[in-house]
């Protein structure tokens, strides 16, 4: 992994990539490609990581989108920080990714976090999440601490020591996921996306989009007792805040 003084990756570089929700990885020119594997190194810290990376795009072109890479390494960077801070604590065992979709966001986690388990949950179990597994035991990463629940996440019941993630889940999902979370005092980490008027607030009027979704999901942020909210790059997304919470209302400071 390179060090900082040999860091490849600019946040500017972003404006080199199409962000439109078709545009797969495995369409890029050669340069965009190897640059955007270099982001990866860098950002999940491991040349290893995006050995794995780069042979999922090889083996299945048609399963990792550009948005979805860049919006998942922004969110595991920021939300991996907090599961860290939380975990040195002793507050977290298990890590919740609800409505993972393609599931690469908790294999990243369970990547990271070898002593955590992780629990991937959708109503299906998508090829991509397989293809991820596949390619990370292939290069000496068998990941046996993640698994992937197909079910309604409101169905089930957090462990002791849990931390909920729950990225982009639309409308009142994000408001179950952080209720199940703050009735289990676990730990959360959400990216709210569609909000719809009448489930934090009962209306926001005369206001564009983007006030609206900040004025959302600092409501989000004061019902739920977060300490924190944070945000990925607004290039890579519009829905780009995250609301960090944790049963005592705050964390220990790095150190």
């Amino acid at each position: 992994m390179p060090d900082e003084q040999t860091t490849i990756w600019q946040s500017d570089m972003l404006c080199r990539y199409p962000m439109d929700s078709n545009a797969m990885v495995a369409d890029l020119d050669d340069e965009r490609r190897e640059l955007l594997f270099a982001y990866v190194a860098e950002t999940g810290h491991s040349e290893e990581l995006a050995a794995i990376i780069a042979d999922v795009v090889e083996r299945h072109p048609k399963y990792l989108r550009v948005k979805e890479t860049f919006e998942t390494f922004e969110a595991y960077k920021r939300i991996g920080q907090a599961i860290y801070d939380q975990w040195r604590d002793g507050k977290v065992e298990t890590v919740y990714d609800f409505a993972c979709g393609h599931g690469l966001l908790g294999v990243l986690f369970a990547y990271r976090f070898r002593k955590l388990n992780v629990v991937c949950v959708d109503l299906e179990r998508r090829p991509a999440f397989d293809h991820y597994l596949d390619a990370s035991r292939a290069h000496g990463a068998a990941l046996e601490n993640i698994e992937y629940v197909e079910s309604d996440f409101a169905d089930l019941t957090l462990a002791p020591g849990s931390y909920v993630v729950c990225i982009h889940a639309c409308n009142e999902a994000t408001k179950v996921a952080l209720e199940m979370a703050v009735a289990a005092k676990a730990c959360y980490a959400a990216m709210p996306c569609c909000i719809r008027d009448g489930i934090y607030l009962r209306t926001i009027n005369h206001t564009d989009d983007e006030t609206r979704y900040k004025i959302s999901v600092g409501a989000i942020a004061g019902q739920y007792g977060a300490y924190k909210i944070t945000a990925i790059d607004e290039r890579i997304t519009n829905r780009n805040l995250i609301v960090l919470g944790a049963p005592d209302g705050a964390v220990r400071p790095r150190g």
